[in-house]
């Protein structure tokens, strides 16, 4: 049984001994790079090689019916495309989301996680309640890891997923509000633990806004493999929201 030390029998003795699974091993170093550039559709970014992204997610509800991820010429960082993501409100019981993922990681306890992304969030309507960046675990039943999110005042915030008990981390004191309507570069960094030595840093444009210790992985042998970017969740129930995203970076070393 994952995470348990398992009874064994020991062939040709009395009584049984105890096996325990090892702690999963780091990765070694790497980057992904991707500006969505060298596409001319939405598929081209799913090569058969699997070296770029793996799926989208465009779940709907009532309320949400024309959630839309796709590639687009409409605003762009750099080059000629971005990602688009539109996801209407949510409707109270199916979750509305919008965005791309990368499968196949490997970050484990002790890891650090770096990324870096250029998003542009359009304005006219409030944005609370947006989830914006999600590393998962799929042996947990694809549970959310550690998020980032806009709670009240539109600044950013960080939940671990399903884990209700854990800390949320904060924006720091007097961080401005998430910017709307211009490219912003949105920085993360993650130090990897179950225990309150986990640490969180996130910068908007280099400015930091969010710097919190602890609990950064539900479980001492939870394996994140798994990257989410763009409207992972629109928590609004008022409000449809549309994000560009482009120039995304990710890496377990700085960036």
């Amino acid at each position: 049984m994952a995470g348990v030390a398992v009874a064994v029998a020991a062939a040709g003795a009395a009584g049984l001994f105890w096996v325990t699974r090892p702690m999963p091993v780091s990765a070694p170093p790497f980057v992904f790079r991707d500006g969505f550039e060298g596409a001319e559709k939405l598929a081209d970014l799913f090569p058969r090689d699997r070296q770029r992204w793996h799926g989208v997610q465009r779940e709907t509800g009532a309320r949400a019916p024309s959630n839309l991820v796709a590639l687009s010429t409409e605003r762009v960082h750099a080059g000629a495309n971005a990602l688009k993501c539109v996801a209407g409100p949510y409707d109270g019981t199916t979750a509305s989301k919008a965005d791309i993922e990368r499968a196949g990681l490997r970050f484990v306890k002790g890891d650090d996680v770096w990324f870096s992304g250029w998003f542009w969030l359009e304005g006219g309507s409030e944005a609370s309640l947006i989830f914006l960046w999600d590393l998962e675990a799929t042996a947990l039943r694809n549970s959310p890891g550690r998020r980032l999110f806009l709670q009240s005042g539109e600044t950013v915030a960080s939940d671990l997923g399903k884990w209700w008990t854990s800390k949320k981390f904060r924006a720091v004191r007097g961080a401005p509000p998430f910017p709307k309507d211009r490219w912003v570069e949105v920085k993360i960094h993650l130090r990897l633990s179950d225990k309150d030595d986990g640490r969180m840093q996130v910068w908007q444009n280099g400015v930091k806004v969010l710097d919190e210790a602890g609990k950064t992985l539900p479980r001492a042998r939870t394996v994140y493999d798994r990257l989410q970017v763009g409207l992972t969740a629109n928590g609004g129930r008022t409000n449809a929201q549309t994000l560009f995203v482009d120039d995304v970076v990710l890496s377990n070393r700085p960036i």
